[in-house]
């Protein structure tokens, strides 16, 4: 269980007061007096003369309802948390929902509260206006209740400074009145009741007449002009009208941070002040309405006041003074919700708006103020309180949707204690809020919709290009993980329906006896005591890995790269133009990419030693030279070869040692974090997403990277293509590096040195081939990159298209012509940053990487004709536009036994022994990988298309033979190639990669981008050799891309 730090403690000034309110006085009481305000007065008469009691009633359930539905998650949220400070709602909506939607709703919240505030000040003027026109009726003397046409403006800005000012000399006595204001107002609606009954009896009638007393007149609609502005209202009008009243719900978290137990007061003070305020609103309704006349109720709309008892004064003071209260209560949480979120950093350009040294913020209650003030220039209750309803509605929606996809995914920071909770009900909230919003006004709630997502989008670029602001975790990442683990739980779970019983992708270890198993095939299996699967009669430690067939459709397969990336001692990544490569691929394919830096601990020990080392010679000889000028010179030679080890090495004070340069060692995790660092820096730079790892060997760069192959990714959503940088072996020169390998032994200087080199060399080439062996033997597709700095990287500008070549020799499934194609549809390659002016567009929307196919034929017996045709109307149906060109000058070269497998029978103990240079498997996870790739090449990776395996053939054997021609017809019958077995000396093997580097360079002097088949790694295969193939083939072409699939992948002619 994880601890949550406490924050730091606050200065004196701004400690939180003491909490000690209980539901009554810090939640109840502030709700009942929002809720009750100037709509209960003023306006709900006339709407039950408008819409009748029975609907009237309906409006106040139908709003009551959707209060009551956002209260069961409000409730959620209040009892998810703590709950600190004085900014309201937004606090609580921050830190369980995150800052984006917390702010986002916070400023629908503020906006319906700077509505409120402009509607308490109209209906403050509204009162006094209707009680100086009463009046003056009374005294026979008409008069309209205006002075001058901007009257109300002008009174209303008034009110709304005066209120600011009274604010800013001291909140305390705010809050100090606050239940001055409530009893003020319940003192008004007792004497209105009292009124409406005497009058109902004849008792009193107050400022009316007997006529105006009418029963049951009121009961249905009677929709007609207003007498004040001739608007004939329908019933979503009067629900535009009536649902500010209910809105006040929120009003009791403005003093939330003051109560004794927020997280029980809350949820019940909000219940029963919803439940006391309903009552009233309906009571009101029916009362009224069935003892007044219809005519009465439209006219006067303060009638409340005319019909109160002892004297209509009261009502009318009381109603004044109350609205007088509700505008200094949301004078008082309205800047502090503004001062929170520019605290928080949430919004940069609400910096400004920060609290000063004390605890009132001055400059977001001024702001506020000003927004009022222009909000009440609308000069009526009427017009203002539509646009207030959709701001609330669409905060209710957007907290009733947010609650219910916290509690959908089952996030686990939402832990409500709530007991009433449930994400359907939220759901149903979410629904009718948002329905009630466009029914009132479609128009309205498109707009404040539109306004509330463009600010949520601005909120999170904004403070992710500030990189600033509060980090409480954001419902958008549960939602995205609840995505990606119900996607790949759906893909496991697919893949173990296909798979049956056997196991997918796993690595099991034998070591004991087992018992004998007989599986689906005629393969004889052993099961150890443990559950280890045996196979054969060989029970020493070896793992074995299974690779079950799946429903994963061929059409459906994408480059999941993972790129090995090259790096110094120090972690500094080298090869960079692999992450231009890498990032295309996965910017085209849409694939998941994983970069990994493997650093070798044993090469930053022994550089570690040699600074060492440097540091005590240089000791030694700056302490016995004197002032010798020869030994000077040497000490100055050491002192200058040492400075430039130690800054190779030592990265910023770093102090590596020799014997502890283990992962347990914090300058090792140092260099970790460094790499990591770079490399994520510079997928940023190429514009690539995914994730960057950084692992760590003791020299084992093959074990390494077979270790990241195996357990990098997560499922399905493993890596099934390797990305690694074609590696230089100067030492081996030429043709004749072999035989002058057995006669500089014994010399001495540059000879030595040389051998020395080659050593080396050979030691990393039979390294490299293994890793690459092993990656085969696992299934996945591989990549060698053979790139300059001149090859296109992201942002490059060309004014052509790139041309890509493909030099396709062996048919191995399609990944040759795929990873081509993807790359051509990258912008870089296709020209389109060149492109520019909106009279290119159509232009840019064609725009491709050129792609030219040079097709090779292995046998004289091909007919170049066919095989062009063939090849043409193939690419056009796989739809992949290539220039195509048959090249025939390799004909009379072995060129397809190394491209291909040209040994069907392959001893499996015999080819463990794989690259001369290289030790025999020293731990399981070598005996695991270094199986023959004959043994690895299960049935799954051979390509079955129309009933054809087209593994290890030529394009000739596809299509330009018979095969190839009952491939055309989509035959069902099985054809096999039947190979020789053939052992290609050094020289043939020279001879054969100088012939197929001229006709590169011949053919494709011009190309961005040569691709063609990695060679295949036959039994026995001697590193050296097959290296040397490798350099003398790629010799002199910048950029060169090997390519070997392991038949999975497949370009697929249909949908």
């Amino acid at each position: 269980m994880t601890l949550q730090a406490q924050p730091p403690p606050r200065p004196q000034s701004q400690e939180p007061p003491t909490r000690g309110l209980d539901t009554l006085h810090g939640v109840y009481f502030p709700c009942l007096q929002s809720i009750l305000g100037v709509i209960l007065f003023l306006r709900l008469t006339h709407i039950s003369s408008q819409a009748g009691c029975l609907y009237t009633s309906l409006l106040v359930l139908v709003s009551a309802s959707s209060t009551l539905l956002t209260w069961s998650s409000l409730s959620a949220i209040v009892t998810n948390g703590e709950i600190r400070g004085s900014s309201g709602p937004y606090y609580v909506l921050s830190r369980t929902l995150g800052a984006d939607i917390g702010c986002s709703l916070g400023l629908l919240y503020y906006a319906g509260n700077v509505l409120s505030c402009s509607m308490f000040a109209l209906g403050a003027v509204e009162a006094v206006q209707h009680s100086v026109r009463a009046y003056y009726a009374r005294w026979g003397y008409g008069f309209s209740g205006h002075v001058f046409r901007w009257d109300v403006q002008v009174v209303s800005v008034a009110v709304v400074v005066s209120m600011a000012g009274c604010v800013h000399v001291g909140t305390k006595y705010v809050t100090l009145f606050s239940n001055l204001f409530l009893v003020v107002t319940l003192i008004s609606i007792l004497c209105m009741f009292m009124g409406c009954i005497l009058f109902a009896m004849g008792l009193d009638d107050g400022n009316l007449q007997p006529y105006d007393r009418a029963f049951m007149e009121n009961v249905w609609p009677r929709y007609e002009p207003d007498p004040y502005t001739g608007v004939i209202p329908d019933f979503f009008s009067c629900l535009a009208l009536i649902y500010p009243c209910v809105t006040g719900m929120l009003g009791g978290m403005n003093r939330s941070h003051l109560c004794k137990n927020p997280s029980k007061s809350l949820p019940m003070g909000m219940f029963w002040a919803i439940i006391t305020s309903t009552s009233v609103y309906i009571a009101v309704c029916w009362l009224f309405g069935m003892t007044i006349s219809n005519r009465t109720l439209k006219v006067d709309k303060f009638v409340t006041a005319s019909v109160s008892f002892p004297h209509d004064l009261v009502v009318r003071a009381g109603v004044v003074v109350s609205c007088f209260g509700l505008i200094l209560g949301c004078m008082s949480s309205a800047p502090n919700l503004l001062a929170a979120m520019s605290e928080d950093d949430v919004l940069p350009f609400l910096a400004f708006l920060r609290k000063d040294d004390g605890d009132q913020p001055i400059r977001a209650l001024w702001f506020t103020a000003l927004l009022v003030a222009l909000s009440t220039l609308g000069g009526n209750l009427d017009e203002v309180s539509p646009y207030t309803t959709i701001f609330y509605l669409l905060m209710y929606a957007g907290l009733n949707a947010s609650t219910c996809i916290s509690g959908f995914v089952r996030a686990p920071g939402f832990r409500p204690t709530f007991r009433y909770f449930h994400w359907g009900v939220s759901f149903v909230g979410f629904v009718w809020c948002l329905g009630l919003a466009f029914c009132i006004s479609g128009v309205g709630a498109f707009v404040s919709l539109l306004a509330f997502l463009l600010m949520h989008g601005y909120i999170k670029k904004a403070r992710r290009l500030a990189k600033s602001g509060m980090r409480w975790g954001t419902l958008g990442a549960s939602v995205r993980y609840n995505i990606v683990s119900a996607a790949l739980n759906s893909l496991a779970k697919s893949v173990a329906e296909s798979s049956a019983s056997v196991p997918t992708e796993v690595t099991l270890r034998m070591s004991e006896e087992g018992v004998q198993l007989k599986g689906g095939t005629d393969r004889t299996t052993s099961l150890s005591s443990d559950g280890s699967v045996l196979s054969g009669h060989d029970c020493k430690d070896e793992w074995v890995h299974f690779q079950p067939t799946s429903d994963f459709h061929a059409k459906n397969w994408r480059p999941q790269l993972l790129t090995i990336i090259d790096s110094e001692y120090d972690g500094t990544p080298t090869n960079l133009h692999v992450f231009s490569l890498a990032a295309q691929l996965q910017q085209t394919g849409k694939g998941i990419n994983v970069v990994i830096s493997i650093v070798d601990r044993s090469q930053v020990a022994k550089a570690a030693s040699v600074a060492s080392a440097m540091d005590n010679i240089c000791a030694e000889a700056n302490g016995s030279l004197g002032s010798a000028s020869a030994m000077s010179e040497v000490s100055s030679s050491l002192l200058s070869a040492k400075s430039h080890t130690t800054d190779r090495w030592r990265n910023e004070g770093d102090s590596l040692s020799a014997t502890s340069s283990g992962i347990d060692h914090v300058d090792t995790i140092r260099i970790i974090q460094r790499s990591k660092a770079l490399l994520m820096f510079q997928m940023k730079r190429e514009g690539m997403d995914g994730f960057a790892e950084v692992s760590s060997t003791d020299g084992k760069i093959f074990e390494a990277t077979w270790s990241a192959v195996i357990h990098t990714g997560l499922g399905p959503l493993s890596p099934n293509t390797i990305l690694l940088s074609l590696p230089s072996f100067p030492a081996f020169g030429g043709e004749d590096a072999v035989e002058r390998e057995s006669t500089i032994d014994d010399k001495e200087g540059a000879n030595g040195k040389e051998s020395i080199a080659l050593q080396e060399d050979k030691s990393r080439a039979g390294d490299f081939l293994r890793t690459v062996l092993g990656v085969l033997n696992l299934g996945k597709a591989v990549i060698l990159f053979k790139g300059c700095p001149t090859y296109l990287k992201n942002g490059d500008e060309i004014s052509e298209r790139g041309t890509i070549d493909i030099w396709w020799v062996v048919h191995d499934g399609g990944l040759l012509l795929l990873l081509p194609f993807l790359l051509s549809k990258h912008p870089v390659w296709a020209g389109e940053t060149g492109v520019r002016g909106r009279k290119h567009r159509s232009r840019r929307r064609e725009l491709r990487g050129r792609l030219r196919l040079f097709a090779v034929t292995t046998s004289r017996e091909e007919d170049p004709e066919i095989l062009h045709n063939a090849l043409v109307d193939y690419l056009d149906r796989v739809r992949i536009r290539a220039e195509v060109t048959v090249v025939d000058c390799l004909a009379e070269t072995n060129i397809a036994e190394y491209m291909r497998n040209s040994t069907p029978q392959v001893d499996t103990k015999s080819s463990r022994d794989v690259g001369n240079a290289s030790s025999a498997p020293n731990s399981k996870l070598q005996q695991t990988i270094g199986l023959s790739s004959k043994k690895a090449s299960n049935p799954v990776s051979t390509l079955q298309k129309d009933g054809i395996s087209t593994k290890n053939m030529t394009l000739g054997e596809v299509f330009a033979s018979e095969a190839g021609s009952r491939y055309s017809k989509e035959s069902d019958t099985n054809v096999s190639i039947e190979t020789t077995s053939v052992s290609p000396s050094v020289s043939e093997g020279i001879s054969t990669a100088s012939m197929m580097n001229e006709a590169i360079r011949r053919y494709s002097s011009d190309a961005n981008l040569v691709v063609t088949n990695l060679p295949f790694i036959h039994q026995n295969q001697c590193a050296q050799t097959y290296f040397q193939f490798l350099a003398r083939a790629c010799e002199g072409i910048d950029n060169v891309m090997l390519v070997r699939g392991s038949g999975a992948e497949v370009i697929t002619a249909y949908a």
